[in-house]
């Protein structure tokens, strides 16, 4: 069995009690049928709490006011901290916040954006993340109908994709046009039962000359007649998916509207207005952004055959979270009467996108209802055609 990690990924500790959210509410905590197997057979004051705090029915924690039975005052487990540390968890809550991607012969592993500490490793890393490989001896069996091929070529494809996103040297809105129309015309031939011509393809989108051409392409796209008002339109509409998904936390329909009504209010931003976001949501971030979703969930088209809705996924991701951030930076603008002003300021818009980063990820990843249902609504090439998504950058 192979294994593949972001750098970055040993880095993470749980912040504990210190953490500005809790990973212990918010959503239900299934349990594992190893777990419920030892904590039916536990003794004493803990097993008879257990006993009474797990959902034997649906197999979770029973939940009060949105958090787990034995999250305590303190936002620590006692579970944790009676059962003798980690060994009492079940494989949810020891395993959060890694997130696995299961594949013949490979696992893949990264950490959620839905952790705030982990949401500081992916959004503060400044390098251009890494890929760490490793093995053991350990054989699985095979899986049925597991197309082999098309994962090489998707495997192929997101390899690019990483060189392409994180070239520095290019500006990122050249680099996200680039890789959304690779990952459009890899459809293409999955569709076109073509595979064989993807080597081709990406052998084009590796020449030097595609930052140039997408660069005049979106150059012209700027000048075109109606481009604001597509654009807005655009992000309207994809700002209004977020209305038709599962809410899990009561906060965040009422935040979401907010920002869509200070977006309205401000947009389109002035040159430097865009200028000075971008000195708070920078380019790396964006990058860093793109990134992790694309590792978390491209190559898994091998499962549906959408390599261009996953792209889509996680082109949407990054630029919702984007303007999210921007919507709060413009509160903050407006209500301190400056956009830059000081040393601090970076560093608190920071902690603030780093908020709305984990939010949404605890909203959208944290749902298969909502992730399959986006990947579904981005499918509306009236909607969310390539050139409107282009206008977004």
């Amino acid at each position: 069995m192979q294994y593949l990690i972001p750098h970055y990924y040993k880095e993470f500790h749980c912040a504990g009690g210190v953490c500005p959210d809790t990973c212990c509410a918010g959503w239900q905590i299934q349990i594992d049928p190893s777990s419920l197997k030892r904590y039916r057979k536990a003794k004493g004051t803990l097993g008879s709490r257990l006993h009474n705090e797990i959902d034997w029915k649906t197999q979770s924690f029973r939940r009060y006011s949105g958090r787990c039975a034995f999250l305590n005052e303190d936002n620590l487990c006692d579970l944790y901290l009676e059962g003798g540390g980690e060994s009492a968890f079940c494989k949810t809550c020891r395993m959060y916040p890694r997130h696995i991607e299961e594949f013949e012969g490979l696992r893949e592993i990264s950490l959620s954006l839905s952790c705030p500490e982990a949401a500081r490793l992916i959004l503060g890393c400044k390098e251009p993340v890494r890929f760490l490989h490793a093995e053991n001896q350990r054989e699985e069996p095979p899986y049925e109908d597991f197309d082999f091929f098309l994962f090489t070529k998707l495997s192929d494809a997101r390899s690019l994709i990483f060189s392409i996103l994180q070239n520095r040297e290019k500006p990122v809105h050249v680099r996200l046009a680039a890789v959304l129309a690779l990952a459009h015309d890899i459809q293409q031939r999955i569709d076109k039962n073509a595979l064989f011509q993807t080597d081709d393809l990406l052998r084009r989108y590796s020449a030097p000359p595609v930052f140039e051409w997408f660069e005049h392409r979106l150059n012209d796209l700027t000048y075109a007649e109606q481009f604001d008002e597509t654009r807005r339109q655009t992000l309207d509409h994809l700002l209004g998916i977020l209305s038709r998904l599962e809410i899990l936390r009561p906060d965040w329909k009422p935040f979401v509207q907010n920002a869509q009504n200070i977006l309205k209010k401000h947009l389109p931003c002035t040159q430097e207005q865009n200028r000075q976001f971008r000195t708070v949501f920078t380019d790396r971030m964006t990058e860093q952004l793109m990134v992790y979703f694309i590792f978390t969930y491209f190559c898994g088209a091998v499962y549906n055959e959408n390599a261009y809705g996953k792209m889509k996924f996680a082109f949407a991701g990054t630029i919702l979270i984007r303007e999210l951030c921007r919507a709060q930076w413009l509160e903050s603008v407006q209500n301190n009467g400056n956009a830059a002003g000081g040393a601090q300021v970076p560093e608190k818009h920071f902690q603030l996108f780093l908020r709305t980063a984990w939010r949404y990820a605890r909203e959208i990843e944290h749902s298969d209802r909502n992730k399959y249902r986006m990947e579904q609504l981005l499918g509306d090439e009236e909607q969310f055609s390539l050139e409107n998504l282009f206008s977004l950058l």
